[in-house]
């Protein structure tokens, strides 16, 4: 699909955010610069359509649903750009911490709690 293709496609008044990335889109690491353009310029009608909220007005934004719902490959950069977003939403963070907290026990040789002696 090319730029004027894009624009005639996927109207929608506003600029997309998300509050999950507070720096923007294209701060976030992320997406790339033309990626966060697109969910920007766009997003919103990728969200309302995707949602169902807004009607199809053609065969682009027909088959965005279809790609949307994981009935149809992804063919263009908007279709790809909003299944690389939708997966961010689902993705877990993890974060490694590590703790310096000593254990009382460590001094104590004699302590029950040792699990290598078990008496059968």
């Amino acid at each position: 699909m090319t730029a004027t293709t894009a624009a005639q496609s996927f109207k929608q008044a506003g600029l997309f955010s998300d509050k999950r990335y507070p720096r923007g889109l294209a701060r976030s690491g992320v997406f790339t610069f033309s990626e966060a353009q697109l969910l920007e310029r766009h997003g919103k009608a990728f969200q309302q359509l995707s949602a169902g909220l807004q009607q199809p007005e053609n065969d682009i934004e027909q088959h965005f649903i279809e790609v949307a719902h994981g009935r149809a490959e992804a063919i263009s950069a908007e279709e790809k750009v909003w299944l690389k977003y939708q997966k961010t939403l689902t993705r877990r963070s993890y974060t490694l911490t590590s703790s310096n907290r000593s254990n009382s026990n460590d001094d104590d040789e004699g302590s029950s709690d040792d699990s290598d002696d078990l008496d059968l």
